[in-house]
């Protein structure tokens, strides 16, 4: 569960709280300095700590004790460097391992503010877009972590982590496979697994349609509707149409980017594969070429969700 609250983060009871920090782990100013400041007796304990896990590259996170706060540990997040200067990919990858350290620690609730909007400065709706997808990409493949909190300490702040956790639409991009041909969208994967989880999903399928011509229109079809998740499924038609294995992954890559770019967490889908049964004996070489490079495809596409840790759906 993706929760947005407005309050001091310092104050809540909960598994691990993040730290906004640099990547040298000093302790003096914003959320930082409040987590220092409310960390117990000694004062230095939290950032004595910290600092002698090292030096790390921004975007990383570390775990330490959380002296007398209220939650049990907390997690810096590397989201600048020595400079105070970030980015929207630092924050990603600062959020993202931030989660990754508290699943590998079997947590079950963790608390983060608007990573990077402090003094570096960035746009509040922006990190919002960027952090809950990530809380999204996290909890749809998979962690111990059962609530994910956004803690703001004002109104500008709440309103914008608040619209991109608010979304609860799935829209579903694809070809024929997604549509429900040769019956209709009510009776696709898409309209029958909207009524069975009681989800609202948007059926973007177009039959024919390849992974170059989803791309093209990912702005008008998913961004738009900005939705919690877009299901990416797609690739078949390419096969048959000599698209290559790698030409279809790229078109798969950038979609994902997108709809990261616009807080939209991306489950990959990986198309069915064709299926060479004949009775007769006889598969013409065009489909049995096609089924070889649609394998080939879906383990590239695979292959790039994994290194991505992004939910997978098979086919």
């Amino acid at each position: 569960m993706i929760k947005v609250i407005k309050g001091d983060i310092t104050e809540l009871r909960l598994d691990a709280i993040v730290n906004a920090a640099n990547n040298h782990f000093w302790m003096k100013a914003g959320v930082a300095g409040a987590i220092k400041r409310k960390g117990g007796a000694s004062i230095e304990e939290i950032e004595e700590e910290a600092i002698s896990k090292g030096s790390v590259s921004v975007g990383e996170a570390v775990v330490t004790g959380a002296g007398s706060l209220k939650a049990g540990y907390v997690i810096h997040a590397a989201t600048m460097g020595q400079d105070l200067v970030t980015d929207m990919d630092k924050v990603r990858a600062a959020t993202r391992n931030a989660l990754l350290r508290a699943g590998e620690m079997s947590l079950t609730s963790i608390a983060f503010p608007a990573l990077g909007t402090g003094i570096g400065g960035l746009d509040l709706d922006r990190a919002a877009k960027v952090m809950v997808s990530e809380a999204r990409r996290c909890l749809a493949r998979g962690t111990s972590l059962e609530e994910v909190v956004f803690a703001l300490f004002d109104d500008a702040g709440y309103e914008a982590f608040a619209r991109v956790a608010g979304r609860d639409n799935i829209v579903c991009l694809g070809d024929s496979i997604t549509y429900g041909f040769p019956y209709g969208p009510e009776m696709s994967w898409v309209g029958r697994g909207a009524k069975k989880l009681g989800v609202k999903m948007i059926n973007k399928g177009i039959n024919g349609d390849t992974t170059r011509q989803m791309l093209r229109r990912f702005e008008r079809d998913v961004s738009a509707s900005a939705p919690a998740y877009v299901i990416i499924m797609g690739g078949t038609n390419d096969a048959f149409i000599g698209v290559t294995p790698e030409e279809i992954q790229d078109n798969v890559v950038d979609m994902a980017a997108k709809a990261f770019d616009d807080g939209i967490c991306p489950v990959i889908g990986l198309p069915a594969p064709v299926n060479l049964y004949n009775p007769d004996g006889f598969v013409p070489d065009f489909v049995a070429i096609a089924a070889f490079e649609l394998d080939s495809c879906r383990e590239l596409i695979k292959e790039f969700a994994g290194g991505e840790l992004l939910p997978v759906l098979d086919f």
